[in-house]
């Protein structure tokens, strides 16, 4: 809430009122000055200065100085009088209609104004336009006006120049032309080419040939010479040059295979990430050298899943039960739809004591040993039986015990089957809650 000021000070004369309101420039901030015809109010945060004028003032003609630690109002009076105190009594409700009023009348004065800028600076620019058209027409007129006056000077000079060259007649010319041609002026004129002499030779018979149709009475007639044109020895250079340059043959068409670098990344190669890309091929290289197979480093014959079946039962023959799952494994990434991958994984999983693994691998087995027939009975018995003693093994003896009973009935002639079957119930009465 708003601290009011009570303690400003006031004095008048005739025409005039100076009110001084002090101000704490401890919480000073930015002041906020409304002033109006009988109203005027300043507000600075905590602290609000508010008067309601008694008589009218010119608001257009007082003026306001701020200070660090004082505000002074000089307000003009509009009606040169004594006043008896510097605001209205007034009720909270007076106060609240006629504060209400004046901000309106604010701001329908505050919106002609702008109209009156708008309208003010839209005539300012028409007439900035008009001035500038006027300007440009007169520097158009006097451009046009020293062009007309070059022009006709030109015309005039050209005009008295013609004159005073046409004015030796044409007999006097005549008779120049003839007086030369008596006194033997000789024309120069280069070795005709075999065209022109072949082309010379021609008009020469036709000319001697009207010759001697017509009438050789001429005494009086005029004969001038032949103009030759001159021959260009570099154009005719040139023309020959032209004549016995060889073309180049024609290129032969031909099929273009275009066989782009096989590239591991899924994004665009850029320069800036190259070394980054080789150090990343180089890690998963080695990772993958350390766990067994890598496919760089085998032959096209070794890129087979049998051929790694093969191997890793060599493998596990020889008791490397390792290299036997690397190679194993290898089989599967190229194709994961041969069950005696899977079978055989299981197998060493279970000599090694990955038992979990081994029962993973005998189910994946199982599963795409399908459908079931003759063929695949005695595999899926062997997958069945050592999921059982797997399972047997991680201490679900009551599942295994199931297991094996199912791998049994499958080959009936199995006396290992049996004797497994025998002693994991015989291990069952004697712990019988081991799941």
């Amino acid at each position: 809430m708003p601290i009011l000021i009570k303690d400003f000070t006031w004095s008048q004369t005739p025409e005039k009122l100076h009110i001084r309101i002090p101000v704490n420039p401890v919480f000073r901030e930015n002041v906020d000055l409304f002033t109006s015809d009988c109203y005027i109010k300043a507000n600075f945060t905590p602290f609000l200065f508010e008067v309601f004028l008694l008589h009218e003032i010119n608001n257009d003609t007082s003026k306001c100085t701020i200070t660090d630690d004082l505000i002074v109002l000089d307000l003009i009076k509009k009606q040169e009088l004594d006043w008896k105190s510097l605001e209205k009594s007034l009720t909270k409700e007076e106060k609240m209609k006629i504060r209400q009023k004046i901000i309106e009348q604010s701001q329908e004065k505050a919106k002609k104004e702008a109209e009156e800028r708008v309208i003010k600076k839209s005539q300012l620019d028409r007439f900035t336009v008009q001035q500038a058209m006027d300007i440009d027409n007169k520097q158009h007129i006097l451009i046009d006006s020293r062009r007309d006056a070059h022009r006709k000077k030109a015309m005039g000079d050209l005009e008295q120049w013609r004159q005073s060259v046409t004015k030796p007649s044409r007999e006097v010319t005549l008779k120049t032309e003839e007086k030369d041609f008596q006194k033997g002026v000789k024309i120069t004129e280069l070795p005709p080419s075999d065209d022109e002499i072949d082309k010379n030779s021609k008009e020469r018979d036709e000319t001697q040939a009207k010759k001697d149709i017509a009438p050789t009475n001429k005494i009086n007639e005029v004969t001038h010479p032949t103009v030759k044109l001159v021959k260009s020895q570099y154009v005719e250079k040139k023309k020959r040059e032209a004549a016995k340059r060889v073309l180049p043959k024609l290129r032969e068409s031909s099929v273009l295979e275009i066989k782009h670098t096989p590239r591991t990344f899924p994004t665009p190669s850029r320069e800036s990430k190259a070394e980054e890309e080789e150090a990343w091929l180089k890690n998963i290289t080695f990772a993958r050298r350390a766990t067994g197979f890598v496919s760089e480093d085998l032959r096209p014959e070794e890129q087979d899943p049998q051929w790694c079946k093969e191997k890793g039962d060599e493998f596990f023959r020889s008791g490397n039960f390792l290299g036997a799952i690397s190679a194993y494994t290898h089989g599967i990434t190229l194709s994961d739809k041969l069950p005696s991958l899977y079978a055989n994984r299981a197998a060493t999983h279970f000599a090694l004591g990955n038992f979990n693994k081994c029962v993973n691998d005998c189910s994946t087995a199982l599963d795409l040993m399908k459908p079931a027939c003759e063929g695949n009975r005695r595999s899926r018995a062997k997958c069945i039986a050592r999921r059982g003693a797997a399972l047997a093994r991680l201490g679900y003896l009551s599942k295994g015990i199931g297991e094996m009973k199912a791998a049994a009935k499958l080959l009936p002639e199995d006396e290992n089957i049996k004797k497994d079957v025998y002693d994991m119930e015989r291990a069952w009465e004697q712990n019988p809650d081991s799941d």
